[in-house]
């Protein structure tokens, strides 16, 4: 089996996205969009910037 063989989505997978959606590509995003979130949750750099040395 070569490279190309297996990098390529079987058949069945495009007529699994027609009918029920790219679930993967969705999934993808959805975890991007939530690392983003947690990224800016846990951004203290905010905070440093505003705080006084006395």
């Amino acid at each position: 089996m070569s490279t190309a063989e297996i990098s390529e989505h079987p058949p069945i997978y495009d007529r699994l996205v027609k009918e029920r959606g790219d679930v993967l590509a969705e999934t993808r995003k959805v975890a991007e969009q939530t690392q983003a979130q947690a990224r800016q949750a846990l951004d203290w750099s905010a905070v440093r910037a505003t705080r006084t040395v006395p």
